[in-house]
């Protein structure tokens, strides 16, 4: 794409074939603002990805503004990780396929990764504690906070470390070690390296005791859990993907023990085929979302 606008053929040496055909794909494109966007699409897997054409990845870049981009090597090559983890799903069946060159991104600052979205200190062992964590590419001096929905701050960890990972937990409590309120926590990690170069990473999660215990029946004929507070839920039985196959219950609960009740049919009134799915449960209340999932095994 050139000037916010798609190009079908920039006149390269491309079959129809690769032009045309839904396949895996890779772009980079840039806003006028100067963001990068990077773009990898899955293709050639049924019941996940087919693939995408090549003017249709010039149209995503331009709903994603850009006014610039191209195409970068495509098919099995299709693969993004980050942190040393695979991000997507390779098209090749042995998984990733070697290539001989790439987009290569390196970052020098605090990397903090994304805690869990919930933490719920209730004594069901799920999310009964937090991970905290945090990676430095350089030696730097540290400051690791903890901010509290009213804005107060407490110190997990700090000082000169060197490069490396760290890993803190914390169980909900405050300094007392009373239950700490509930609502949306900042995790906040600030370095300064031995550049002298700075670099603060923030990331939000909640606490939030809404809901917990759930139990599943086999088969998950009955799915049962417990409300703290009023809320409104939705339960729903989904494919290991996310897709939804059934949703069993929705709608406004009182606190209290709630069971919802599933017949093992999908939502067309088909039979689910044995396998491993999920039940999802999620809570909306007024402290805000609040997440369960379980895994759930089918056998016919």
């Amino acid at each position: 794409m050139k000037n916010g606008r798609p190009i079908f053929n920039a006149g390269e040496a491309l079959t129809s074939a690769q032009l045309r055909g839904r396949n895996p794909r890779t772009a980079i494109g840039q806003r006028a603002d100067g963001g990068i966007v990077m773009v990898a699409v899955d293709g050639r897997q049924r019941g996940w990805s087919i693939g995408i054409t090549n003017w249709d990845l010039a149209l995503t870049l331009v709903r994603y503004g850009c006014v610039t981009g191209f195409a970068l090597d495509s098919g099995g090559s299709t693969t993004v990780a980050f942190d040393g983890h695979v991000l997507n799903r390779p098209s090749d069946r042995q998984g990733e396929r070697p290539v001989g060159e790439a987009l290569v991104i390196g970052y020098t600052g605090v990397y903090v990764p994304a805690p869990a979205a919930n933490l719920s200190p209730n004594a069901d062992g799920v999310g009964d504690s937090e991970s905290l964590d945090y990676r430095l590419v350089r030696p730097s001096t540290v400051s690791a906070k903890l901010i509290a929905p009213d804005g107060s701050v407490r110190e997990l960890d700090s000082g000169q470390k060197p490069a490396g990972r760290y890993h803190l937990t914390w169980d909900g409590t405050d300094a007392t070690g009373a239950p700490a309120a509930e609502g949306t926590y900042h995790w906040n990690v600030s370095a300064t390296d031995d550049l002298g170069r700075a670099s603060t990473h923030d990331r939000r999660f909640s606490l939030d005791r809404t809901v917990g215990f759930l139990r599943i029946s086999p088969g998950a004929r009955q799915v049962a859990f417990t409300l703290t507070r009023d809320a409104s839920v939705r339960v729903t039985i989904e494919t290991g993907s996310g897709g939804i196959l059934r949703t069993v219950a929705r709608g406004f609960r009182p606190a209290g023990a709630v069971t919802a009740r599933w017949n093992g049919r999908d939502g067309r009134g088909k039979r689910v085929r044995r396998g491993a799915y999920v039940v999802h449960v999620s809570v909306t209340s007024s402290i805000g979302l609040s997440q369960l999932r379980a895994p759930l095994l089918i056998r016919r």
